[in-house]
């Protein structure tokens, strides 16, 4: 029996990086020392067409430089999305703008700052000023501020967060978008943010699963 159906495009999306990050080979999204590179070699495996993204330059650049580099990818209606962090945001942020239909939705550990607890911005407020490069700190509050549309729900077959051990205004981020979808959140144990030196290694089975899922 032949398989006619399509087998989905899958986009996974890093996050808002320390500067550059070409240098670290561990990091960049392709190597198979980090999970998006480790999930993308597993689902080639299976006949999957996987795009890992690398903008080079994000941590210091606007949305609509994201946007317009992410824009050249094949997004439709058979691709998953997958956002780690800032990259989660960032496809929230889209498909509330756009009002794209695509097939699954999956944020790990993904950021958020509209809507928040004033406890959690506080703290947040202060992270930005300490750990941000200066050259950072402005693209990136202009990033994430946008309100989340919460009818993408409606133009997605499904939505799933991971979330684990990480600070409380990403704990917070993630339960907030997890409510404002309906979508299935999942707490893992000891992952941290979700980087490579909180982890066992680069194995990332829940999130495979996530997304073979039928």
């Amino acid at each position: 029996v032949v398989n006619l159906v399509e087998k989905p495009n899958v986009i996974m999306l890093h996050g808002w990086t320390m500067g550059d990050i070409s240098a670290i080979p561990k990091y960049l999204p392709d190597s198979e020392e980090n999970w998006m590179g480790w999930a993308k070699k597993e689902l080639e495996g299976r006949g999957y067409k996987v795009t890992n993204p690398f903008l080079r330059f994000g941590y210091k650049s606007e949305y609509e430089d994201w946007k317009s580099e992410l824009e050249k990818l094949d997004i439709n209606e058979n691709t998953i999305l997958v956002g780690w962090s800032s990259g989660g945001a960032f496809w929230v942020r889209w498909l509330g703008e756009t009002k794209k239909k695509v097939k699954k939705l999956i944020l790990i550990a993904p950021s958020k700052v509209v809507g928040n607890s004033e406890k959690t911005i506080k703290a947040l407020k202060k992270l930005q000023e300490t750990d941000l490069l200066d050259e950072s700190k402005g693209p990136w509050s202009r990033f994430h501020d946008f309100e989340c549309d919460p009818t993408i729900k409606d133009r997605v077959e499904s939505i799933t967060i991971f979330i684990s051990n990480d600070v409380e205004w990403l704990t917070e981020a993630a339960r907030i978008y997890a409510k404002e979808f309906d979508a299935k959140l999942i707490k893992l144990e000891n992952q941290g943010h979700f980087e490579n030196e909180k982890r066992q290694g680069p194995e990332f089975p829940e999130l495979l699963e996530e997304i073979l899922d039928k």
